[in-house]
């Protein structure tokens, strides 16, 4: 699309209190749904690269399954050691059912 989004998954796919991963050009995204509000960051913790996919939704929050790091969902930022550096997030909307990202930002 000429904005920079595209389609990675269908608005089904992701209903509110849910997370999934969805992969573009190989690289590995993590989309949330937060009470209908979608957040989309990188998949793998910032710690010890494990998928965040797997990990637990907790309001705005997503704890890694490895070993516990939080991190909010809305900016990237580590809430809980051990990881100390935070995750990138990408803008992410819905169109037509379509659940469109934009990759790099």
């Amino acid at each position: 699309m000429a904005d920079g989004f595209i389609e990675v998954a269908r608005a089904d796919d992701l209903p509110p209190g849910r997370l999934l991963r969805v992969t573009v050009d190989g690289h590995d995204y993590l989309l949330a749904n937060v009470d209908g509000t979608l957040y989309a960051t990188d998949d793998l913790c910032t710690h010890e690269d494990a998928s965040l996919a797997t990990g637990a939704l907790h309001g705005t929050c997503v704890s890694c399954p490895l070993h516990g790091s939080r991190f909010d969902l809305r900016t990237g930022e580590p809430l809980e050691e051990p990881a100390t550096v935070p995750l990138k997030t990408y803008p992410v909307t819905v169109r037509d059912g379509a659940i469109l990202l934009r990759p790099g930002g």
